[in-house]
């Protein structure tokens, strides 16, 4: 799943107090080019990952792709798993834009027919996103990157709240936040699953998802939820 550079310092010499210490300058030039730097090694990673497997590919090789020398590169990224850490970082945050998006909703529409509309949204980005796929949910993760996958997993289970109170009148719950998450959880082990066995995500595994996912939110929200605005956006 960049900002603007910062407005360059204009120096008055009647007022000495605002004027930048002496090399000021040059960091905040070089601190501006280490981002990039970094913000290229990532792309550079994300590029190898549509086509290769996590272990088809080394950081020479993403030095050469990003056409950054590699002795510049290990300032960064002391080794490959923490430039696969910064990736899952990069993809979750696109994920996450993405889910946040309006959807469409009939004025008849249920809880769960949004959960299929939010999942359906999900894998429709692991499909147009297949480096995410061999890299998150894939057969070769590695522990650290599936660690970084799960902190991202509480990000999208406040984001399903968020997304299911923006259309419904949630109940208050006890742990609320939690069972939201773990539906996540739930949808992203078929995902798994089906990456791990069929090497894609096949739509019978997103289906079985699916139940599970809404079996599991059954448990706590009732079959009816009174509609919290006016259905429209799109998705």
């Amino acid at each position: 799943m960049s900002s603007d550079p910062p407005r360059p310092v204009r120096h008055l010499k009647s007022q000495p107090e605002q004027t930048p210490e002496r090399g000021s300058g040059r960091r905040h030039w070089t601190q501006r080019r280490g981002e990039a730097r970094r913000t290229q090694l990532v792309e550079a990673a994300v590029t190898l990952l549509k086509t290769h497997d996590i272990d088809a590919w080394s950081l020479e090789r993403v030095a050469s792709e990003a056409g950054i020398p590699l002795s510049s590169v290990y300032h960064f990224y002391p080794d490959k798993l923490a430039l696969l850490v910064a990736v899952a970082n990069y993809y979750g945050e696109d994920l996450a834009v993405t889910l946040r998006k309006p959807y469409r909703l009939a004025p008849e529409s249920t809880w769960r027919d949004l959960l299929e509309r939010f999942l359906q949204r999900a894998v429709s980005w692991y499909a147009a996103t297949p480096g995410a796929g061999r890299l998150l949910i894939g057969g070769k993760t590695p522990p650290e990157v599936k660690l970084a996958d799960r902190q991202h997993d509480l990000v999208l289970g406040s984001l399903l709240e968020e997304v299911f109170g923006r259309y419904f009148v949630l109940p208050q719950l006890a742990e609320r936040t939690d069972i939201f998450f773990h539906a996540i959880e739930i949808a992203d082990l078929f995902l798994q699953l089906s990456m791990i066995r069929f090497q894609q995500i096949t739509p019978a595994m997103v289906r079985h998802g699916g139940i599970a996912c809404a079996a599991y939110l059954g448990e706590f929200l009732p079959s009816f939820l009174p509609p919290a605005v006016p259905r429209g956006g799109s998705g």
